[in-house]
């Protein structure tokens, strides 16, 4: 889509970006127990930190219509390259800018004239122009401690979902990742809900746990249903678990809690649960809502009003696998017997592998043999596998695991280099 280009000013940008950086200090919050997420790179904990932190400077990144998938959402400060390519059938454009808001929060910023957000009002540090369908670029920038929002911004592009998250942490493995901010006391009782499209908004973010009553009203022109899931991430981060074939999310991978079944335009309903402290996405899941923006974040905090640092960890995992993909629905876990709720979104047989390795699965890629085009086994310490299951099938497999970094892959030829890989951390405590 053809539009005016913008002229760049990259040293005041940058200038701006390293200024900004002295607002920028906090901890990521605490969150929720059974966890939903796409594995872009684990998080570590405590000693952990540098074992699953990028350090080797790239980071992949794969844009089409309409996401854009990076293979590390956090990395050690300094010059880091984006390994860019165009998966898509339109051009698109890779800009990264330093924000102390999450890319879902800077969905109010899209003006609705330009269906763009003002680049005058985003601390930019680079981009990469628009670049065309089948083609790769690099763009490689020195970046400071902080978080950033990578996007597209051509008309259209960002509200429908093309930004992702990243979070640059100092080499020391501290994590100035948010600005720390006063929270709003956390209602108590009730939460108003209003659903419309393309949009879920809530009159309280934050709430004190126990009976929690929302009270929905569908101010829009169709039907909606409204879902309360456990999630230790965010909403804007669960887009990339919607199958491409039903445009929803598979809710047998989520740890739902309760619904409103869909209800007709204007009407009002009333949903009441019990919540214990934790994270929460509440959101529309019938076919195409969800990725068209009806999704909002709820904190459950205890009675002192803050949401716990540790909480428990889910037994079960759930998994996704598509081309060319590895899904799963936490970065994290306790040790012990884990479950892996497994479904193969693709269109062809994959596998589901774990192994305990020291090194990311990123790094994992240099040892692909050329000539199978596989990773020798005879070399990993595989715990356990699913092997090839159909597309549509879905598949548990359950395992004993200590702590430790293990990689969850598809190994099938051709599969693991073509991205088909996670990271997973076993740890004492969360």
């Amino acid at each position: 889509m053809a539009r005016a280009r913008r002229t760049r000013t990259t040293s005041r940008r940058r200038q701006g970006a390293l200024a900004a950086a002295l607002d920028r200090a906090g901890l990521l919050p605490g969150r929720g127990a059974a966890i939903t997420l796409i594995a872009l790179a684990a998080i570590g904990i405590g000693a952990l930190i540098r074992a699953t932190t990028p350090w080797d400077g790239a980071i992949a990144a794969k844009e089409s219509e309409w996401k854009i998938g990076i293979s590390a959402g956090r990395h050690i400060a300094g010059e880091i390259s984006f390994d860019l390519a165009n998966k898509g059938t339109i051009p698109h454009e890779f800009l990264v800018a330093k924000s102390n808001k999450t890319a879902t929060e800077l969905l109010e910023m899209v003006d609705p004239k330009t269906n763009r957000i003002d680049e005058e009002l985003l601390d930019v540090v680079d981009e990469q122009p628009e670049y065309a369908p089948g083609t790769t670029a690099v763009l490689t920038l020195d970046l400071a401690p902080g978080h950033y929002v990578v996007l597209c911004n051509i008309e259209g592009h960002y509200k429908n979902g093309m930004y992702a998250d990243l979070d640059v942490v100092a080499t020391d493995g501290s994590v100035p990742l948010h600005p720390a901010k006063t929270p709003a006391p956390p209602a108590t009782g009730v939460i108003d809900g209003v659903q419309k499209e393309w949009a879920v908004e809530i009159s309280s973010d934050l709430h004190v746990a126990g009976d929690v009553t929302f009270n929905l009203k569908n101010e829009g022109a169709i039907p909606h249903e409204f879902i309360v899931a456990r999630s230790d991430k965010n909403a804007e981060e669960l887009l990339t678990l919607i199958d491409p074939a039903t445009h929803r999310i598979d809710e047998a991978i989520l740890d739902a809690i309760g619904e409103q079944p869909e209800y007709a335009p204007g009407e009002s309903k009333t949903l009441t649960l019990n919540l214990t402290p934790g994270h929460y996405v509440v959101f529309c899941n019938i076919e195409g809502h969800y990725e068209s923006g009806m999704r909002a974040d709820l904190d459950i905090a205890d009675s002192s009003g803050a949401a716990p640092e540790n909480p428990p960890a889910a037994t079960t995992i759930g998994g996704m696998q598509s081309e060319w993909l590895v899904a799963t629905s936490t970065d994290s876990h306790l040790p012990g017997a884990v479950t892996f709720n497994l479904k193969n979104l693709g269109t062809i047989p994959h596998e589901f592998i774990v192994i305990k390795s020291d090194l990311s699965a990123k790094d994992l890629v240099a040892q692909v043999n050329p000539a199978t085009n596989r990773l020798d086994e005879a070399t990993l310490d595989a715990i356990g596998e699913q092997p090839e299951y159909l597309p549509g099938e879905s598949k548990v497999l359950v395992l004993k695991l200590a702590p430790g970094h293990y990689v969850l892959m598809c190994n099938i030829e051709g599969h693991y280099a073509n991205g088909m890989y996670t990271d997973l951390v076993i740890a004492t405590q969360l």
